[in-house]
């Protein structure tokens, strides 16, 4: 009965430490990207004056663009690893009324936000 014990305990320890052996060469880690982006007028409403807080994670870069509704690249800005917080002011006073879209790219990650942009509104 001793020797069934032994025998059994031993063949668990094997077990146990072949399926720890395989599941280290298994791991894989997921890295989730904080990008976050906040929109609001600045001073005053119908300002035309469209500021953007962007928040993003230290050593990716990022990529922020303006565009029309035809995807012609309006302005673009690209963030260094370094940097974490960003702000922007985006003057639409100039710009004829329409759509507009504001691409944040940070790795795979893409953030597209939509501008309704009347004569004398912004809508986002």
């Amino acid at each position: 009965m001793k020797t069934l014990k032994s025998t059994i305990a031993i063949a668990l320890l094997a077990t146990s430490i072949a399926f720890n052996a395989n599941a280290d060469d298994k791991k894989i880690e997921y890295k989730s990207s904080n990008l976050n982006v906040g929109m609001y007028e600045a001073g005053y409403t119908n300002s035309m004056k469209l500021n953007m807080n962007l928040t993003k994670d230290k050593g990716v870069s990022a990529t922020i663009k303006l565009m029309d509704a035809d995807g012609s690249l309006l302005h673009e800005e690209v963030l260094g690893k370094k940097v974490t917080a960003y702000k922007l002011c985006f003057d639409m006073s100039n710009m004829k009324p329409g759509k507009y879209y504001v691409e944040l790219k940070n790795g795979d990650r893409i953030i597209t936000k939509e501008i309704l942009k009347g004569t004398g509104s912004l809508s986002y």
